[in-house]
């Protein structure tokens, strides 16, 4: 079994459970079982109580070591508890199945919290002095006495060192693992939010489209209505700009339908600008019987689509307002001036005004505004001292501009 697939990590408490039993827990119970065979005679039969210590603890030691991974503290403890009950039984004696003690030291170590590991390690450096002990007190050989000691400390330090290797090893893999998690996560987050905001950019691109079209459809309306009693031929030419301006404008929502349809993974995210021409969008306007001039100084040059579609939109709400609120009998003019660090465009007219100049939800400003701002530009708007609107929008072109955060 992988090791990611058996450890769940605790972040609180810092310690890993394993999730599941392995061959090697079940294998190692069995070589301490094999080892509790191994009881010298001598210690077997000698009394009921003595007997019961000896059973009662290679059991102990065959189930603490079974589950020393899965439950490495409850291990330990009943681990500890077998060993010293056969200490109790038999002291003057090493068994082979105090092994036990050292592969449950290992395991609290490795897989336990760490709040655990002094007293597991004091047990287990107790329990090797211990086993020294007797050999202090029945007068033997000191020598013999310090190796029992020395030599029970050194495995104590072995397994505790190779514990904390271990344990480094598994905090490395679940910090990689928690890394990675997280790293997906906002790799999703970022997605959710890049076609969130692909979306409203659309929907603001259907709000232009339409706002635009409906404002000179209005106007070519109204303008053919009063025509047709008089002047045929200027209510038909109203009738075939109301047409096409619908067409175009019903071509336009078609493609941007298409995007926001959750089910067309195919739809392209970022629909290419209607038409980046400022004067196809002027004559479409003066189409509708409005006089529009369009004025432009500096030597111009190609922006990229991005800001070349933003210079149009922003363009295209300034007109439409201006259809809205300036009046039948108002004139537009559009101003566009290449600078060699920006471009700055004019929409001025000269009717009645409005006092809150927008799409009659607040929209129209604050959509020239968002637009311009992407590419590190401002909008300023209001009313104009000689009568009238005025809005200016000031974009930085690339190479001269500033990175926009």
């Amino acid at each position: 079994m992988p090791v990611r697939d058996q450890l769940y990590s605790k972040r609180m408490n810092d310690f890993a459970i394993v999730k599941g039993f392995s061959p090697g827990d079940l294998i190692l119970a069995l070589f301490i079982a094999v080892l509790t065979l191994f009881t010298p005679d001598a210690y077997i039969g000698v009394d009921l109580v003595h007997d019961i210590l000896l059973y009662t603890a290679s059991i102990g030691a065959v189930v603490g070591t079974f589950f020393r991974r899965t439950r490495p503290v409850p291990a330990a403890v009943t681990v500890y508890l077998a060993a010293l009950l056969r200490y109790i039984a038999v002291p003057a004696e090493i068994f082979p199945q105090d092994v036990a003690v050292l592969l449950s030291l290992y395991a609290v170590l490795a897989y336990g919290p760490l709040t655990t590991k002094y007293p597991a390690i004091f047990g287990a450096s107790f329990g090797a002095f211990l086993l020294a002990l007797p050999s202090l007190v029945a007068n033997v050989t000191t020598s013999f006495a310090v190796f029992v000691l020395c030599a029970g400390q050194v495995l104590v330090i072995a397994t505790t060192t190779a514990a904390f290797l271990r344990r480094g090893q598994f905090t490395r893999l679940n910090h990689a693992i928690e890394n990675a998690h997280i790293a997906q996560l906002n790799a999703e987050r970022d997605a959710e939010l890049a076609v969130v905001g692909e979306r409203t950019r659309i929907a603001r691109e259907m709000h232009d489209i339409v706002a635009h079209t409906l404002s000179v459809v209005i106007a070519q309306a109204d303008g053919g209505r009063y025509a047709a009693k008089n002047n045929p031929e200027a209510a038909e030419r109203a009738l075939n700009v109301i047409a096409d301006m619908s067409r175009a404008a019903l071509t336009d929502i078609r493609s941007i339908i298409g995007v926001l349809r959750d089910h067309d993974p195919e739809a392209p995210l970022a629909p290419e600008p209607v038409d980046t021409d400022l004067l196809g969008l002027i004559e479409q306007v003066r189409a509708s019987g409005h006089p529009v001039s369009y004025v432009t100084t500096g030597q111009q040059r190609p922006l990229p689509v991005g800001l070349g579609n933003a210079l149009y939109r922003i363009c295209q709400e300034a007109l439409t307002n201006a259809l809205k609120h300036a009046g039948p009998d108002a004139t537009i003019t559009v101003s566009l001036h290449w600078r060699p660090a920006e471009v700055i465009l004019d929409v001025t007219d000269n009717g009645r005004g409005a006092a809150t100049f927008n799409d009659g939800k607040g929209h129209g400003i604050i959509g020239m505004t968002e637009r311009a701002a992407v590419f590190g530009g401002t909008v300023v708007s209001g009313p104009r001292a000689s009568g009238g609107f005025k809005v200016t929008a000031t974009i930085p072109t690339p190479g001269e501009r500033k990175a926009h955060v």
